[in-house]
């Protein structure tokens, strides 16, 4: 049974506003007076716990907070998001549940499990061959108070695609049609969480990811900032961290300024085996775009999604575009969205960081979204009135 697992929504929505009081223990980074601190942190979303299996006359019974004897399935990893934060520039990387450790034998969805948060840390580090500061184990319960406590969450089903996500033993009967939808905390987890017939695990990844935009959108409004204390009184018991969360304290008067860049972690199939091997080449590429053999710049079709509500913005981006120096770029209507905007690419990567850097947008490799390879989507969403208000002028 797939893992209920959007954990990366609530600690980097928290680690992005910075957390109050000196008395937390745990690892401790230093930032320059003034600068945003670097670090990096493992965010992993642990499975539904279950603590009797499912018969014909009930559902498996989901392990009540504190239970821990008599754990018949669970403790496993499905949602795996490296966030990288140098500075303002945060960078979230997504590690597929069936990546294989040829270290040890065994995927890494089961490295938690086997060991706890550290070993599932430590697998990570020898895998990648990086040192992770932090490590944030978050259980699902406590996102889905997140996501209700920011207003919820505003997603798109493609179209000619549905949402039906059925799971008895687990009590989920979970249907959405094509379109824009705005869902509370229980149906946004569910969202997140779904990937069978509806983008399968990549897509699921970027939703996580594009979520995470989101967050971060809503959690600087006053009604996320106004949860905090909530929010945070709740905090302990659903994350396991190891982090000092008192020096994240740094971070907030940089909120404004941070921006995201998600992607997924290369992978290849391994002939005759249900695990994933790391594509290191595709690695070193991703990790380096501005080196990779991608197309120039000219050669990369821009395609402007106006989903934000205000006629004619989009066409008034692409003059502001063009003026700079930009080719081949083409505008098209969307629905009306909640969702923020964004640069998505499957694979430009250098030429979506040179649109993204230019627009402060976050930006988004993806897999499964409807983006084609070639190409860069400058997508706008419910933000983008405000944000290019000074080109209405144009």
């Amino acid at each position: 049974m797939a893992g209920l697992l959007v954990s990366s929504l609530a600690l980097v929505g928290y680690a992005l506003l910075g957390w109050q009081g000196s008395a937390q223990s745990g690892v401790r980074l230093l930032a320059p007076l003034g600068e945003a601190p670097s670090f990096s942190v493992l965010i992993a979303g642990l499975d539904v716990e279950y603590c009797a299996w499912a018969t014909p006359r009930a559902p498996a019974r989901r392990c009540k907070p504190g239970e821990t004897s008599g754990l018949v399935d669970g403790n496993h990893t499905d949602t795996l998001i490296l966030a990288d934060f140098a500075k303002t520039q945060v960078r979230l990387l997504s590690v597929p549940r069936d990546t294989w450790l040829p270290r040890v034998g065994r995927k890494i969805n089961a490295s938690y499990k086997v060991g706890g948060p550290e070993r599932l840390k430590t697998d990570l580090e020898s895998l990648l061959g990086k040192r992770i500061d932090y490590y944030a184990v978050v259980h699902t319960e406590y996102v889905e108070t997140v996501i209700d406590a920011v207003g919820g969450l505003d997603v798109t089903v493609p179209k000619g695609q549905k949402v039906d996500f059925t799971d008895r033993a687990a009590g989920v009967d979970f249907h959405l049609t094509e379109g824009q939808h705005h869902l509370g905390g229980r149906d946004g987890v569910l969202f997140l969480r779904v990937r069978k017939g509806f983008g399968d695990d990549y897509g699921r990844m970027d939703r996580q990811k594009s979520a995470i935009g989101q967050l971060l959108n809503k959690i600087r409004t006053p009604q996320g900032l106004g949860a905090l204390p909530g929010l945070l009184k709740n905090f302990g018991s659903g994350v396991e961290t190891n982090a000092n969360l008192s020096l994240l304290e740094a971070m907030r008067p940089h909120l404004p300024s941070y921006r995201l860049d998600g992607a997924t972690l290369p992978t290849q199939e391994i002939p005759g085996f249900t695990g994933l091997a790391v594509n290191r080449e595709a690695l070193s590429k991703l990790e380096n775009p501005d080196r990779a053999l991608q197309n120039p710049l000219e050669n990369v079709s821009a395609r402007i999604v106006n989903a934000s509500g205000v006629e004619g913005l989009g066409r008034k981006l692409q003059t502001y575009l063009e003026r700079r120096g930009f080719k081949k770029i083409s505008v098209e209507s969307g629905d009306k969205s909640g969702e923020p905007s964004q640069v998505i690419t499957r694979t430009e990567l250098a030429a979506a960081e040179r649109y993204a850097s230019l627009l402060g947008l976050s930006k988004l490799q993806a897999l499964r979204l409807p983006v084609n390879a070639g190409e860069v989507m400058i997508y706008l969403g419910a933000d983008a009135g405000e944000r290019f208000a000074a080109l209405q002028s144009l």
